[in-house]
């Protein structure tokens, strides 16, 4: 008499999947554990400028509405640190990204930080990116923070990709950067506090001493299959949950994680700051975040 447990060709195929998904994890760690030397970064394709105004241009009223949660979506909220130095240059707020162009989780993790600075400046250079074929989550369409340019009245930002997305002749991902030693003592600080490797965390975000993050705020698999364009839609106009077309056809969510995560980034970045400019800091969405995160609120205004 024949068992009803699955075939063996079943087994074999589940085993090939784990086999593969095991050995893009071990890829993933290894070349971000690597000292290898930085090579020259090879820059991709300028992102559009319209790209950049309609992140830029998030409706007021998409913040507020959607908030800092999702429902039915696991976000993983940033780590609000008390008590330690502030990170700060120039005489600004300082916001650190620790990334690789390779790294899915990163290209998630970019999406609703570049939405968030957008709140407090501009972004003058972005490159177009997507994680690499080779790992976890292949193809996520993203932006690269190698050779950024941004400009702020209230916050700077300090990106680090550590390796490019294309592997070298000793089968690794490219180093193109490297930490300086503050840096790689802040991700070591927090990377371990947070639950990430000491060495090697991707993504980290230090938002000015006030906020950090050790990984990506919700799963690459909500940006599985999409292009930038179609993020882009969903990002300045997601749908509501209570829409009924939506709900018809079932819309991805994705638009709203990444507006309530950029929600949260914002609300450290206000932290960081002082609350500054209000219309951003005192905003219905960022009050949201501030009660999720526990950051007290600002302080009403005086007449």
């Amino acid at each position: 008499m024949r068992g009803t447990g699955p075939s063996r060709s079943a087994v074999l195929a589940w085993s090939a999947v784990v086999v593969i998904l095991l050995g893009s994890i071990a890829l993933v760690t290894y070349a971000l554990t690597q000292t290898s030397s930085p090579a020259t970064a090879t820059q991709t394709a300028l992102t559009s400028p319209a790209v950049i105004e309609a992140l830029a241009t998030v409706p007021d009223t998409t913040f507020d509405s959607v908030g800092a949660t999702v429902p039915g979506v696991d976000l993983t909220p940033p780590q609000v640190l008390a008590g330690q130095p502030a990170l700060a240059t120039h005489g600004k707020p300082e916001v650190l990204f620790v990334g690789a162009e390779f790294c899915p989780f990163c290209a998630a993790e970019r999406w609703p930080l570049v939405v968030a600075l957008s709140r407090f400046g501009r972004f003058t250079v972005l490159h177009d990116a997507a994680s690499s074929n080779q790992s976890v989550f292949p193809g996520t369409s993203t932006f690269s923070f190698a050779g950024v340019g941004y400009t702020s009245a209230y916050v700077v930002l300090t990106g680090v990709e550590l390796y490019s997305d294309q592997i070298g002749a000793d089968g690794t991902f490219t180093r193109i950067a490297t930490l300086t030693p503050a840096q790689a003592e802040l991700v070591a600080r927090y990377g371990a506090a947070g639950g990430g490797a000491s060495v090697g965390t991707a993504p980290f975000v230090d938002v000015g001493g006030r906020l950090v993050t050790t990984t990506s705020a919700f799963s690459p698999a909500l940006l599985t299959g999409l292009s930038q364009a179609q993020i882009v839609d969903l990002v300045t106009a997601p749908p509501a949950p209570s829409d009924t077309a939506a709900a018809a056809t079932p819309a991805p969510p994705t638009g709203q994680a990444i507006v309530a995560a950029s929600n949260q980034l914002t609300a450290g970045i206000c932290a960081s700051t002082g609350q500054q400019p209000p219309p951003v800091c005192r905003s219905k969405g960022v009050r949201s975040a501030d009660a999720l995160l526990g950051i007290p609120a600002p302080a009403a205004p005086t007449d």
